[in-house]
């Protein structure tokens, strides 16, 4: 193995990423011919910077952290997905608002919101979100107290001690605040707002330098997501044992609600503009658009499809 090339990856500690960590675990990587070293980091702001800084050639990032950073003149290019549902471009079950008896928030009626205050982490993908819910409800966001919550884990005790009325998040946050707070219940879940997505991407001079790497890298991830798919349960555990402080219950309970198809995908394509047509609105105003089919590479995970159908045979076929 001490001839492989080497590659320095940085994944982040969350159950989006969970298939990058199975190769990790498993060795699927070095399997495919790359010597991979990974450091795992907290936030989408760590991951870019490490990529920036030449510290990691791979990372995995949310669709929205991507775009910021390609629009900050990053060249950072898409290799496949991780977190993902490749025949929806609004797949957002991962993410929740979640309130308990007693605050006079009724299931589905978002409305109810106005004059209360709501926990989540201002600016991060939780926070997106719930703009887009209260848009399509005719609710100003202005109307809505936000306490921010920056650690997910601080949710669950702000809602069960009152501290606020509603949370917003995203697994396993959610499965964890409705296991840890008696009476909590979900307004909504998901309800196809917005995509996402968590892109598996490399800095683009080492793609066009080492394209076979590149390929290994996905050939890695597609292993890893059909072992995520169809061994929920002990993904999990894998999880865990990187990511101290899990609650493996939970998070056997919350992968239910996340979908790991590497696949790149027309669907996945409108999923990128979306979320561009967000951040031109509410992040970037007047920034030039990206030419969003520009940034993807789909030839690794296509490559990696006709060489190793085993890993994509349980999938739907693409609409």
């Amino acid at each position: 193995m001490a001839d492989l090339p080497k590659l320095n990856v940085v994944i982040a500690n969350n159950f989006g990423h969970l298939p990058m960590f199975i190769g990790a675990e498993k060795g699927y990587f070095k399997q495919h011919g790359v010597d991979a070293s990974f450091k795992v980091v907290d936030t989408g702001t760590d991951m870019v910077n490490a990529l920036h800084d030449g510290l990691a050639q791979v990372g995995d990032m949310s669709t929205t952290t991507y775009l910021k950073a390609v629009h900050a003149g990053n060249p950072f290019q898409v290799i496949g997905l991780i977190m993902n549902d490749a025949n929806d471009e609004r797949c957002d079950t991962p993410l929740a608002i979640v309130t308990k008896k007693g605050r006079g928030v009724n299931v589905g009626k978002i409305s109810d919101l106005i004059g209360k205050t709501v926990g989540l982490a201002k600016g991060q993908t939780s926070d997106e979100y719930f703009k887009m819910v209260l848009r399509r409800a005719g609710v100003k966001y202005g109307d809505i107290t936000i306490e921010n919550i920056w650690s997910q884990f601080g949710l669950a005790p702000a809602l069960k001690e009152g501290k606020v009325d509603a949370i917003v998040t995203w697994e396993p946050y959610v499965t964890q605040t409705l296991t840890q707070v008696s009476d909590s219940y979900e307004v909504i879940r998901g309800g196809q707002h917005m995509s996402y997505v968590m892109v598996a991407v490399a800095h683009g001079p080492t793609v066009e330098a080492q394209p076979a790497v590149i390929k290994s890298i996905a050939a890695g991830l597609a292993q890893s997501s059909y072992f995520s798919r169809q061994h929920p349960d002990e993904a999990v555990e894998i999880f865990a044992k990187w990511v101290p402080g899990t609650d493996v219950a939970i998070g056997k309970k919350a992968i239910r609600n996340i979908h790991f198809d590497p696949r790149m995908s027309p669907k996945v394509l409108q999923a990128f503009e979306n979320a561009e047509d967000e951040i031109l609105v509410n992040t970037l105003p007047g920034a030039p658009r990206l030419k969003v089919p520009s940034l993807f590479r789909p030839e690794f995970m296509q490559q990696v499809e006709k060489e190793h159908p085993e890993y994509f045979a349980d999938l739907p076929k693409l609409g």
